[in-house]
């Protein structure tokens, strides 16, 4: 679990067998986006705590739909690790909501796999199975992924 009481995300129990379901609240979309890479770095790594800044990247994708545009934003985290040895965590996200497509941009910084980290699961992918993302009220929102491990 990371963040307030308001602000969280948590591994859900029960919902798939080999794989690994997140559930997050947030009061804004971009910290959504933020909790679930942060769940993926838990998943990747043994202490993600200790991941040193030393690179930086920059993400920039858009989907028509949020929740897909989560999909492909922890997928593109993923596909970076696995081109460029390199994990990576969002420093900065906007969440762009255009006439026919949902924008994330995301300011990323991290470490090469290489510099001595334990790695605890290797994820292949973020799924579409059970994939939700929306808001709830005014300031809360929930989303919930699957991790295929």
């Amino acid at each position: 679990m990371s963040g307030d009481s308001n602000e969280y995300f948590e591994f859900v129990e029960d919902i798939t067998l080999a794989d690994i379901a997140v559930h997050c609240k947030a009061k804004t979309v971009e910290k959504i986006f933020k909790l679930n890479a942060e769940a993926l770095l838990h998943v990747c790594l043994e202490e993600p705590s200790k991941l040193k800044k030393v690179e930086k990247c920059h993400v920039l994708l858009q989907h028509n739909y949020l929740d897909l545009l989560l999909v492909k934003f922890l997928n593109e985290l993923l596909f970076i690790k696995d081109t460029r040895g390199l994990l990576v965590y969002p420093e900065t996200i906007q969440i762009i909501y255009s006439n026919d497509a949902v924008i994330c941009e995301a300011h990323c910084t991290g470490d090469y796999i290489t510099n001595g980290y334990d790695i605890n699961i290797d994820p292949k992918a973020v799924t579409m199975h059970k994939v939700k993302c929306e808001k709830i009220n005014d300031d809360e929102w929930e989303s919930f992924i699957v991790i295929d491990v």
